[in-house]
C-alpha cells in the first residue's frame, strides 16, 4: 500500500478508528452515517451503511476499503473478487475491538499512533475496573433496546453485550441465541432489568406509558438511559467513553 492510501470506509466504526489514527485527509469516501469527528462529514458519500454505493466504490479505485458487521459478509467478498484490498470486521467483545483497531491501524502503518491511542483506552478501562473493585459484586441486570418493535436487544456474540459485562452490568438476555435477536418483551419483563439503556429518545415514553413496562424495576426508579448512538453502536474507540458511562451507572445502583 502507498505511503498516501487512499481509503474508503463504509461504516461508522472504522471511519471513527481512521480518524483516530489521524488519517481523515486519506478517507476519499465514507457513508451517510459517518458522522464523528465533524471533519468526516464533509467527505465524499458513497450511500449508507445498510446499502453501501458498491458501483461508486468500484468506480473510485481506493487502496483499501474497510467494512464493518455481518450485513457486509458478501460486499466484502464481491469487492475483493473485484480486486480491491478490503478489510473486514465485526469484533465480538471490547478486547478483539482493540485487535481490530490495531490491526487497522498496521495496515495504515500508523502503529506509533496506535500504541499512544491505545494506551490511553486501556488506560481508562483500567480505571474501569478499578473502580468496581471486587468482581464478584453483584452485577445489577441490564437490558439495552436496539429496537423497539419488534423488540431486539444484543446477545452473546455482540460487543454490545461484553460492554455491559465489562462495565459491571449482567445482560438480561445473556443466554440469547444470536448475538442480534428478536426477544420477547414479557419475558424480558419478567427478568425485571435494573437499568435500561438505548439510543432513541422516544423509547423512553413509549416504556413511561406502557402499564406493564411500568411494572418493571428501571422504569419504576427511572433508571432509564439514552446514549448517543455513536457510543452504543460502534466498536471503535469511543468504545471506552460507553463503558465509562455504564460503568457510572452501575456503581451508582450498587453504591
Amino acid at each position: 500500500m502507498s505511503n498516501s492510501p487512499r481509503l474508503i470506509s463504509l461504516a461508522p466504526t472504522q471511519t471513527e478508528i481512521v480518524a483516530a489514527l489521524g488519517m481523515t485527509e486519506n478517507l476519499i469516501g465514507v457513508t451517510e452515517d459517518c458522522n464523528f469527528p465533524d471533519q468526516v462529514r464533509k467527505i465524499a458519500r458513497f450511500g449508507s451503511w445498510y446499502s453501501p454505493d458498491i458501483g461508486a466504490v468500484l468506480k473510485a479505485r481506493p487502496d483499501l476499503v474497510l467494512t464493518f458487521g455481518s450485513h457486509h459478509d458478501e460486499i466484502a467478498s464481491m469487492l475483493a473478487e473485484e480486486g480491491l484490498r478490503v478489510y473486514h470486521s465485526e469484533p465480538p467483545t471490547v478486547a478483539a475491538s482493540l485487535e481490530s483497531m490495531a490491526e487497522i491501524a498496521a495496515l495504515l502503518g500508523c502503529e506509533k499512533r496506535w500504541a499512544e491511542l491505545s494506551a490511553s483506552i486501556e488506560r481508562r478501562l483500567l480505571q474501569v475496573c478499578d473502580a468496581l473493585g471486587n468482581k464478584s459484586r453483584r452485577r445489577p441486570s441490564v437490558f439495552r433496546i436496539m429496537n423497539w418493535e419488534p423488540l431486539i436487544t444484543p446477545g452473546p456474540g455482540a460487543f454490545q453485550h461484553d460492554v455491559i459485562q465489562f462495565s459491571g452490568g449482567r445482560n438480561v438476555a445473556g443466554d440469547g441465541q444470536a448475538p442480534y435477536f428478536v426477544c420477547d418483551p414479557e419475558q424480558i419483563r419478567s427478568r425485571d432489568p435494573e437499568i435500561i439503556f438505548f439510543c432513541e429518545p422516544q423509547i423512553k415514553n413509549l416504556l413511561e406509558a406502557d402499564p406493564e413496562w411500568k411494572k418493571v424495576s428501571a422504569v419504576r426508579s427511572g433508571r432509564i438511559l439514552i446514549f448517543d448512538c455513536g457510543l452504543t453502536c460502534r466498536s471503535g474507540p469511543r468504545i471506552v467513553d460507553m463503558a465509562e458511562k455504564l460503568s457510572e451507572a452501575v456503581l451508582d445502583l450498587t453504591a
